[in-house]
């Protein structure tokens, strides 16, 4: 019925044709064509399957809570799961295969628009495992192909290619079949198929590569719409509405044991190492409910326990309950954090519901949040102005830009061939976090578990602040990616008793961790708050496997020592390498530390200030640019552009 009346809406609108366009569905069938879970679950109870392959992730944990599925998967003669981790599927399996990752697999996709792509390995398997092209074509006698040979298979057929020439008379595939790497005839689809791996995508102008053409414009029958409309509505429920959510960082439970993303704070609620019932600041008072309080939820027969989470601009009278918590099963990582809401999701009510029931218990939990306040509190730190309010703002945004005058010895950076430095426009910005997980990633940073995330001791160098401006029920939001910003004038320098944070030649702020002795006055003085101590040995002893996951290129630090952003200066040392090996300086924009490879809204620029065609030296003269905390003369190199907001006046 929504997706009926969108579509009646667009057509009335004049949308079809420029902004929405329809194409036939990719997908062969429609999701739970034949009936889904609960037809499987039927047949399971009537003792109709012989054999059962699962290659989903972890059905017995996702079923609907009345599709029975975890006490009739044992009646199946046979099972086959195929999995990355012993989850409850796995573990009620007669044969359990370890899956490929897909950084070690050979397959293919196809996109939403209909076009295909090639899935190509980056690295061999680390252990023995199998994908499951391998294992699907097991049951029709091409198991052992192995997977490259099965998808190239597939390409030639699909895209009409015939089998390939035979070997040539005595070349070394004509002795040994397998060799065919050493194939001598010319074969047109050779060079399609490596074209394609190169380009990413099917080359286009096949059968079978390209997208479907667009079908004619629909035309809705409006009075079909409100017939769909009026069987849709529920008549009017006690209690609340559910809504349920894939995680943020875990999706449906599948990242569970990521310690990255278990780490990694929620873009909204900044809620690490679980989930939370969330629900509005009025339906909270309304129950009597604050942030930790644990409360019970019952809907449908089913009930479970979790921790209550007020989140400012929440929908009144609905509760939101993200998945994938609460798992059973797990490894080292995870340890049962978070609550299982699948508990409460049944078949008619995938995405959300009536009906539900919240009771306060009287207990209370702390929530490992890493940011206690939302709000600026008037001062200037994550600025957002709506486009007409821009033109007079310049003497505010004056105020905290330029030159502020200082007691301590300058440095003139302008003589000096690099003078690195940071941009972030903030109407870029989305709050997504990817810059802290790939910083994460590229420096070696140590996850530290919930207990000490309720410290303060997290470990990321890269935050992403979230503000709101407005009414607490009906708020607008800007985030702000915070780590290091170099200041020229670093207040971390001169209280340090041993010299370990210092400036070098080109203006970075720098850590020597050896001399380091975990004093912690360097953050106890930095404004900013970016700089991290590391209490624990977290690295320890590490597998060799483990350790292929470290960056070579930075140091593994011990515990007690103070770390920060370095703006990626291993990056920054191998582009200067490069550059004079190849007799030529560094270029503008030749140097992309993690943060800003990551970003997918290209909100991050880094570049060499002293070179005007850096687009980090336009942004820092533009002017939309501040400087945050500018009162304090720290004369910080990473410089923030206003968040631009253009409202409709019609729909505010």
């Amino acid at each position: 019925a929504l997706h009926a009346l969108t579509a009646a809406l667009n057509e009335a609108l004049g949308n079809v044709g420029k902004a929405v366009t329809y194409r036939e569905p990719a997908v062969l069938d429609a999701p739970g064509a034949g009936g889904g879970l609960p037809a499987l679950a039927r047949e399971l109870a009537a003792g109709e399957v012989d054999t059962l392959v699962v290659t989903a992730w972890n059905p017995l944990y996702t079923a609907p809570a009345e599709v029975p599925l975890r006490n009739l998967f044992g009646r199946a003669k046979n099972s086959i799961v195929l999995a990355f981790r012993d989850d409850e599927t796995a573990q009620a399996a007669s044969f359990r295969l370890a899956k490929a990752h897909l950084l070690e697999s050979w397959g293919d996709l196809r996109a939403r628009d209909g076009r295909a792509t090639v899935v190509q390995p980056l690295i061999a398997p680390l252990r023995e495992c199998t994908t499951e092209v391998e294992l699907l074509a097991g049951f029709v006698g091409e198991g052992d192909r192995g997977a490259y040979s099965i998808v190239k298979g597939g390409w030639r057929a699909r895209l009409g290619f015939g089998p390939p020439p035979p070997p040539a008379a005595g070349s070394a595939a004509a002795v040994n079949p397998v060799d065919s790497n050493k194939v001598l005839v010319a074969d047109p689809f050779e060079r399609v198929w490596e074209e394609s791996l190169a380009a990413g995508l099917v080359k286009e102008g096949r059968p079978g590569a390209s997208a479907p053409p667009a079908p004619p414009a629909p035309v809705a029958d409006l009075g079909r719409v409100a017939q769909a409309l009026g069987a849709a509505s529920p008549p009017p429920a006690s209690g609340l509405e559910v809504r349920f959510v894939l995680d943020y960082r875990v999706e449906d439970g599948r990242g569970y044991e990521n310690a990255w993303l278990q780490e990694f704070p929620d873009p909204v609620t900044k809620l690490t190492w679980e989930n939370a019932a969330m629900l509005s600041p009025a339906t909270a008072r309304r129950l009597g409910v604050a942030s930790g309080d644990r409360v019970e939820l019952a809907r449908g027969g089913g009930k479970v326990g979790a921790p209550a989470l007020v989140v400012p601009g929440h929908a009144d009278d609905s509760v939101t309950l993200p998945l994938g918590y609460g798992q059973k099963v797990y490894g080292a990582v995870g340890g049962g954090a978070g609550f299982d809401a699948y508990g409460l999701r049944t078949s008619d009510a995938l995405a959300f519901g009536s009906g539900l029931e919240v009771r306060r218990t009287g207990d209370r939990e702390d929530l490992a949040v890493t940011q206690g306040h939302f709000t600026m509190a008037g001062r200037a730190i994550a600025l957002a102005l709506d486009a007409e309010e821009l033109p007079k703002a310049k003497p505010e945004l004056d105020e905290h830009r330029g030159y502020e005058p200082t007691i301590l010895p300058t440095v003139d950076y302008s003589k000096q061939d690099y003078r690195w430095g940071m941009a972030v426009d903030l109407s870029r910005c989305i709050g997504c976090g990817a810059c802290t997980v790939a910083c994460q990633a590229e420096n070696n940073i140590p996850v530290v578990g919930k207990k000490q995330v309720l410290r303060s001791r997290e470990m990321h160098w890269v935050r992403v602040d979230r503000y709101f401006e407005g009414p607490v029920e009906d708020p607008r939001s800007v985030s702000q990616p915070l780590a290091c910003v170099h200041c020229e004038m670093a207040p971390c320098e001169y209280v340090c008793p041993v010299n370990a944070t210092v400036h070098s030649e080109e203006g970075l702020n720098e850590m020597v961790y050896n001399r380091c002795v975990g004093t912690r006055y360097c953050s106890n003085n930095c404004p900013y708050k970016v700089r991290r101590f590391n209490w624990f040995d977290w690295h320890g002893t590490l597998e060799p496997t483990v350790k292929m996951h470290m960056n070579p290129d930075v140091t593994v630090r011990a515990r007690g020592v103070m770390e920060k952003c370095t703006y990626c200066t291993q990056r920054i040392e191998r582009a200067r390498i490069g550059a004079r090996i190849a007799g030529r300086k560094i270029g503008p924009d030749e140097v992309v530390p993690a943060c800003q490879q990551a970003c997918p809204a290209e909100a991050i620029v880094f570049g060499n200030l002293n070179d005007p065609a850096s687009k980090a030296s336009r942004l820092h003269a533009d002017a939309r640019r501040y400087d945050l905390l500018h009162e304090l003369g720290t004369h910080p190199r990473t410089a923030y552009l206003v968040k631009v907001r253009n409202p409709n006046p019609e729909l505010a």
